[in-house]
């Protein structure tokens, strides 16, 4: 892995440098802030700061990414904001400045995740905690035959005597 050499010039929030080359990163976010940030020049902006669950430096929400966040969420206020999943991923195609540069963009779709199948072990656990399919369905991608699987491990005799 290799490291950009702006990570040394702004250590405290995720940026285009802070990806490797065709890298996507899939994160929580966790809470929202308005906060001044001094940006270059020492010039003080008030912006909208949002961080992560994910052990990530936090983001400088502009807004083009609120937008794109907003519409993942199905929401303008930040109020409503934590806990949602967005997909991070560089432009190289940014006009600003008077130039083309390399910025952090929200993908304006909910990322897709791939929730792993169970195996035997977790379906008997499953089963023994007596948890809802809910609850299974957060975590699992399970079919109805699965569900009757766990069912039937619920209905088993214990082999404890």
């Amino acid at each position: 892995m290799k490291t950009h050499w702006k990570n040394y010039q702004n250590p405290d929030y995720i940026g285009a440098y802070s990806f490797q080359p065709k890298e996507r990163k899939i994160v929580t976010i966790n809470t929202t802030e308005r906060k001044v940030i001094k940006g270059p020049n020492n010039r003080e902006d008030e912006c909208l700061v949002v961080y992560f669950i994910e052990d990530i430096k936090p983001m400088i929400c502009n807004a083009t990414n609120s937008k794109a966040i907003s519409k993942v969420v199905g929401s303008p206020y930040v109020e409503d904001w934590p806990s949602t999943k967005i997909e991070l991923y560089v432009d190289s195609n940014v006009k600003a400045f008077g130039d083309t540069v390399e910025a952090v963009r929200v993908k304006s779709t909910a990322p897709v995740i791939k929730k792993p199948t169970m195996t035997e072990a977790q379906k008997r656990s499953a089963a023994e905690k007596d948890a809802s399919r809910e609850l299974v369905e957060k975590h699992y991608s399970i079919t109805d035959e699965d569900w009757d699987e766990i069912e039937s491990y619920k209905t088993e005799p214990s082999n404890e005597g």
